[in-house]
Parts: structure tokens; sequence; C-alpha cells
């Protein structure tokens, strides 16, 4: 396995914390369009002396996900983002299908261990959210409309990742509800990913394991790790309490997933890709612009992974 993470803000001084914590691999947040922001981040990262791997974060996807007008230029851009991928020696890009574009909090303000700042979805309070969403989606898409369009999208896609030697890899909704904002969500169980991997057999066609997404939901990480093994591209761990209407984030070590347990399921597994710390708690001293995404949090998630790798 491999440490690796998102750094915030992308600075030669998040990447030198990075690299003095024994990160191996940074992720980059979709920079927009063009090679030319791919190159300019793999020099800084590899000048801090770690490789630039994944892609991740802020894709565009609403219109293919919805079907919405202007879809195949939303596809066309994503392969295009592939060939640029590959032409700076990334290897894996991690989307989402989730109908409002990206996760979703209620608060980021909830205390954790020694007065750290975490963050909490409410159902109760759904009109309000916290991250960098976009909010709401833009229409009302039936479940089966969104498994046809993902169907679709990776058929049309997957060819350009193959010939790339890049590898998809598909993150859970989160919040993991079968319902939300009225909309569907369909991404939110190891059945789930299970077929999406079913869909259109490719070695290109991954996902991305999110045990934090998924356990609110009531899912059994660690059975998930070991049946879709072959299928996992990329792992993010980050630890929660709660279900899948109310939970709050937590440290790493402090939450109601056995995280040491993950470990031991990813190295039984044969799992030899890359894992993140995900969203971690603010410290104190931290603005909390960013909830999930300030470094100190990660930094010591970063620590603890590594530890667990190490054990495993």
């Amino acid at each position: 396995m491999k440490l690796a993470m998102i750094v915030n803000p992308f600075t030669e001084h998040t990447l030198q914390l990075a690299a003095q914590v024994g990160v191996e691999e940074i992720v980059l947040t979709y920079p927009g369009p063009g090679v030319a922001p791919l190159l300019a981040a793999r020099r800084m990262v590899e000048a801090a002396g770690m490789r630039l791997g994944i892609v991740e974060r802020k894709i565009p996807h609403l219109k293919m996900v919805h079907g919405l007008p202007g879809r195949d230029a939303e596809v066309e851009n994503f392969r295009t983002l592939l060939r640029d991928m590959a032409e700076a020696g990334l290897t894996v890009a991690c989307y989402n299908w989730m109908p409002s574009e990206d996760w979703q909090r209620t608060s980021a303000t909830v205390r954790e261990r020694g007065g750290a700042l975490v963050t909490e979805f409410n159902r109760a309070d759904v009109g309000r959210n916290v991250t960098d969403a976009d909010g709401p989606p833009p229409a009302r898409t039936s479940a089966a409309a969104l498994w046809d369009n993902l169907e679709r999208f990776l058929h049309e896609v997957l060819p350009v990742a193959e010939a790339c030697g890049v590898r998809l890899a598909l993150h859970p909704d989160d919040p993991p509800l079968a319902e939300f904002h009225g909309q569907p969500q369909i991404i939110t169980s190891n059945e789930a990913l299970q077929r999406v991997v079913a869909l259109a057999p490719s070695p290109a066609n991954g996902i991305c394991y999110c045990v934090g997404s998924l356990f609110p939901a009531g899912v059994d990480v660690v059975s998930g790790i070991r049946a879709l093994a072959p299928h996992i591209a990329f792992v993010h761990a980050r630890n929660v309490r709660g279900t899948a209407t109310h939970f709050t984030e937590t440290w790493h070590d402090n939450g109601a997933i056995d995280m040491p347990a993950v470990f031991r399921a990813l190295k039984a597994a044969g799992y030899t890709g890359s894992v993140r710390p995900d969203h971690a708690p603010s410290m104190a001293g931290e603005t909390n612009e960013t909830p999930g995404y300030e470094m100190l949090g990660r930094l010591f998630a970063a620590g603890y992974l590594r530890g667990l790798m190490q054990a495993a």
C-alpha cells in the first residue's frame, strides 16, 4: 500500500509537510482543463520527493449524471482529462455519481477530542450545507435513469481509459442515503459497487472504496474489501460515528470503524494501491474554512495510517 494525500492549499510548504510524514503520492483536486496544470503540479510534487498519481474531486459530471443537454461535451472533456493524465504520468481518476455534485454536511463545528472541530450530517437540517458542494441537484432523475446514464458513461470512456492506462475509481455517495434532496442516490452499498463493475467489465473500471462514506449506511466495510478487492483502485480512510441519517466524523483512531481491521483486510486482499486519509478534524489555530481538509488533522491521520500499514 502507498500512503497518499490531498494537500490544502497546494503549495511547496504543504507538500513538504506531506513528505515529512511519509506521504508517497499526492492526490490533486481537478485543476481545470488542459495538460499544463497537471504538468506544473507534477513538477512541484516531484521537487518535494513524491509522485503525482491521482486526480479527484470537482471533475464536472452533473450533466452526465442527469442526462442533461451538454452531457456529450462533458463526456468528451472527461476523455480528454484521461488523455492529459496519461501524458502527465497520472494513473487514477477518482470520480463520483452523486446527483448533488459532491459530499455535503450540515455542520462543521461539532467538538471532537480536545475541542477539535469535525463535520456532521443531520437529515433534520438538510437545508443547510457547509461544504463546497453545489447543493441540490439541477434536476430530479430516477434511480433507473442514474444507472442507465452511468452504464452509458462507462461504455463511452472506458476504451479511452484502457488505451491511456488510467484506471477509473468511482466514489460512493456521501451522505449514503437512498434519497437526498428528494433525489434518488444509487452508490450507497457494497452491492451497488458490485453492480458498477459488472456494468462494464474492464480492468479500467474500478472503485474508490471509502469506508467512511459506506459505514454509516450499515455497510460491512471489511467484507466489502474482501469481496471487491480486485476492483479497488483507490481507498479513502475516514472514521465516523452514527447512521446515514445522522452521523459525525471523528479522529481516525476514535470512531466506530475498526480501522486496524480495515487495513488488515486490505493487506490480506493483496491491495497494493494508494490509501489517503480522508476528512480529518480541524485543530486549534486552524481557520476551519475548508472543513475536513485543513492540514494539521490530516498530518496526524497520515501518521496513524502509516502505522496501520506497517502493523498490517
